[in-house]
């Protein structure tokens, strides 16, 4: 059976990740995950909802403020 992957294109999650300084392991690290994972996000789409989606929502804000303070130094 094939299941249809449903992707959230607002985020970046490259982006979002390079902003924070991290790389894919790290940031595999720190949502718990395999390297794999954060591989599919970043190539194939974000989760749409569960805790993945949580987990990078909050990633997104905290890149929103990261380059906020940035560009305001």
């Amino acid at each position: 059976m094939h299941t249809m992957r449903m992707t959230n294109a607002n985020i970046d999650l490259p982006a979002i990740r390079r902003t924070l300084k991290l790389t894919q392991t790290q940031l595999a690290d720190l949502a718990g995950v395999n390297l794999s994972t954060v591989w599919r996000w970043e190539n194939e789409g974000v989760p749409t909802r569960g805790p993945a989606k949580a987990f990078i929502d909050r990633l997104a804000i905290d890149a929103t403020k990261r380059s906020r303070t940035r560009a305001s130094a």
